[in-house]
């Protein structure tokens, strides 16, 4: 009877071993059929459609091999590069299959956050963390630390997206605004948070560094340094969302001044400078609203100018006088609001003051008996614009015509 259990156990096992044996080689006959697909000069869509069904088959053989999120990654990028329309639909499907399937399958749940942060889907992203989160509550160290590690990626990769969205609604509304940068803050300190977390964990057990996949490590990294590169930004943010959420009429005077900048970027000048006026009466301090005034009165200043109107002359005089006062001011008092740091403050500050000069010097024309003295202040005023955001649009702008035109 014992040998007829022996015997039995035996085959059991060798049943099973042929069996994964099997599988492995089904997996592998799909993703080389996928591969070739993948290589292909001009594959049609019919193949690539194929190809992803035979990545999803091999998967199904070997549901957490990073050789198959591999063959699937290199598939997406055909795709993208033939103009498959579908690649991306069919990638995110899969991966989220392989996910759904195993929880712990730490190459594709890796190459689902490498694929939502790279199309800015923080829905997608906040999901991830949150999932990401419920994993690490497992008593498996392992688990917990790579369940870390796909966390930390998630949520520092929506830092920088945060940050643009935030910036971007500077010019749209205040209610987004500040929402996106409370989550931002939120986000940023949370960062901060599983990083350390992580950093304790490798501490006691030194060992952990070697389980998660290298892809896990190097984008958790990547997207962490990114996330808190610009440490002082994160503190002007914090502070600003405290003083926000503590003092009504400074949150008041920034929600007037992105309503001032959503009505000047549609050209409703007087709309736009009864907001900045409304927000300088609430908190005389918010320089951005004095430095869009300065805005306001150059814009319109100038489109008056090329129509030949008389009121132009004294609204680039404002203008000019604005935007040194805000120069000025600046370097002693710096901005209030978050996103915008300071050498871009003043990089910009500085080129509208080099158009300023530029539109008074084009509407005074050639006669004009000042013109050498305008022109060394004009350079004077593009080279700081430059020197302070190298990037700015409208100081490479007046760089580029007064290279070409001259003053």
């Amino acid at each position: 009877m014992k040998k007829f259990i022996l015997f039995t156990t035996v085959c059991c096992l060798l049943l099973l071993s042929g069996c994964g044996l099997i599988k492995q080689k089904a997996a592998g006959y799909y993703l080389s059929k996928a591969r070739a697909a993948a290589q292909l000069e001009n594959p049609a869509a019919a193949d690539l459609e194929q190809a992803f069904v035979n990545v999803e088959k091999a998967s199904g053989y070997a549901p957490d091999s990073p050789l198959t999120v591999i063959a699937l990654e290199e598939l997406a990028a055909a795709s993208e590069k033939s103009g498959f329309a579908r690649g991306q639909e069919l990638q995110s499907a899969i991966l989220r299959k392989m996910v759904a399937h195993n929880p712990f399958y730490w190459a594709a749940r890796e190459a689902l956050v490498d694929f939502m942060a790279a199309r800015g889907d923080l829905n997608g992203l906040a999901g991830e963390a949150i999932a990401a989160g419920k994993l690490a509550a497992d008593k498996d160290l392992k688990k917990r630390y790579c369940a870390l590690l796909v966390q930390l990626t998630a949520t520092a990769s929506a830092v920088p997206w945060l940050e643009s969205e935030a910036y971007l609604n500077l010019n749209k509304s205040p209610e987004v605004f500040f929402e996106k940068a409370a989550i931002y803050s939120s986000a940023a300190a949370k960062v901060a948070e599983i990083k350390s977390e992580l950093e304790k964990m490798a501490t006691v057990d030194v060992a952990l560094k070697n389980f998660p996949p290298q892809e896990l490590v190097s984008a958790a990294e990547v997207a962490c340094s990114d996330a808190l590169k610009d440490k002082e930004e994160i503190s002007r943010a914090a502070d600003f969302n405290a003083k926000a959420e503590a003092d009504p009429v400074f949150k008041k005077a920034v929600a007037m001044t992105v309503q001032g900048n959503a009505a000047l970027v549609g050209r409703e000048y007087s709309k736009a400078r009864a907001f900045y006026q409304g927000a300088l009466s609430y908190y005389p301090d918010m320089i951005e609203a004095r430095r869009q005034m300065a805005e306001v009165d150059f814009q319109e200043g100038a489109s008056l100018a090329a129509v030949g109107e008389k009121s132009a002359d004294q609204l680039l005089g404002k203008a000019y006088g604005g935007s040194n006062a805000v120069i000025k001011e600046a370097v002693s008092n710096g901005s209030n609001i978050p996103f915008m740091p300071r050498d871009k403050f003043m990089g910009d500050t500085y080129a509208l003051k080099a158009a300023v000069i530029s539109a008074i010097r084009a509407m005074k024309g050639k006669k004009f008996k000042k013109t050498a003295r305008l022109e060394t202040e004009f350079k004077a005023a593009l080279d700081e614009a430059l020197k302070l955001s190298p990037e700015g649009r409208l100081a490479r702008e007046l760089l580029e015509r007064y290279t070409k035109e001259g003053f």
